[in-house]
């Protein structure tokens, strides 16, 4: 699967051709080639510019349920650092 990314940041900009092409003779896209038939929301690229595919090797249901369970984490880590945070200030 050919795939087209946004160069600022990094994210899935399109899988249509004809739009990913314009975006890469705008400067704003790059075309990535070989990708891995998967939902665009798992790909991203890193700093080298090399496609990631997030949770790669499991199904959507699995991924989705990674992402979901990576989302619950950071969140009861942030809510700590908050808590922290705000305990100091009080003391």
């Amino acid at each position: 699967m050919d795939y087209y990314f946004n160069i600022a940041t990094k994210e899935p900009f399109t899988g249509n051709t004809v739009a990913g092409d314009d975006a890469v003779a705008k400067g704003i896209a790059v075309k990535k080639t070989g990708i891995a038939d998967v939902e665009s929301w798992r790909l991203s690229l890193d700093g080298s510019g090399n496609v990631v595919i997030f949770a790669e090797g499991k199904n959507e249901a699995d991924a989705q349920t990674q992402k979901e369970e990576e989302r619950v984490a950071q969140t009861a880590a942030d809510k700590k650092i908050e808590e922290d945070f705000l305990a100091t200030l009080s003391s």
